[in-house]
């Protein structure tokens, strides 16, 4: 890879970790400016039916554009991107069912149950591939691992681990019954796992940053 490619793959990679980072804050920050129903904000899906929807929505293309066009290093990387991309694109076209939203929804106008359920299976399909990606991807590295390269590798763990967790928290707060507002903050949480790891990966902290990373 030419020099010129790597530094824009590097704020490419920045750029999305940033975009990720200011997703949440967006979408609630701008829904307290609109006339919503009461509860617009117990989750970032939810925000579809919202003012603030632009940014839900303007976010994932932005992220389903990148990795459909992300060339890995090898298959994996390729299938987890490319994963990731489909599963993005699903949570736009296939809206959830919140509070006040129409009988029939999205790109396709199916009754909101139906599109409810595929909605879901992206949306644990997207941060599963998140994960996936962070935990096996991020970690590679050469025959030597420097000392940097293994304190970068676990900062990627504690970020993938994170993600997983927090999606098993989501299922269990279905489940369970417990206050659905309790799902944005799951949300955030693991938005903020996967931003921190590709601004890592970014390099956007120098002092975690040797030659050798990729």
């Amino acid at each position: 890879m030419e020099q010129s490619d790597k530094i824009l793959l590097k704020h490419q990679r920045k750029m999305l970790g940033i975009l990720c980072a200011l997703l949440a804050p967006m979408c609630l920050l701008f829904g307290l400016l609109g006339d919503n129903n009461p509860e617009w904000w117990y989750s970032i899906s939810a925000t579809y039916y919202t003012n603030s929807k632009m940014f839900l929505i303007g976010l994932l293309v932005t992220t389903s554009v990148y990795f459909f066009s992300y060339k890995g290093c090898d298959f994996w990387d390729n299938f987890l991107t490319t994963a990731s991309a489909i599963f993005a694109l699903g949570i736009v076209a296939f809206p959830c069912n919140a509070f006040g939203c129409p009988d029939r929804v999205g790109l396709f106008n199916l009754p909101v149950v139906a599109s409810h359920i595929v909605h879901c299976i992206s949306a644990a399909g997207l941060f599963t591939m998140f994960a996936l990606m962070i935990l096996l991807q991020f970690t590679k590295s050469g025959e030597e691992k420097t000392e940097r390269k293994l304190i970068r590798n676990r900062i990627y763990r504690v970020c993938g681990w994170t993600i997983i967790a927090f999606e098993l928290l989501v299922l269990v707060n279905s489940l369970a019954g417990w206050p659905h507002y309790m799902t944005i903050v799951y949300e955030a949480v693991m938005l903020s796992a996967f931003s921190m790891a590709w601004l890592v990966k970014g390099e956007a902290f120098a002092k975690l940053n040797d030659e050798e990373e990729k």
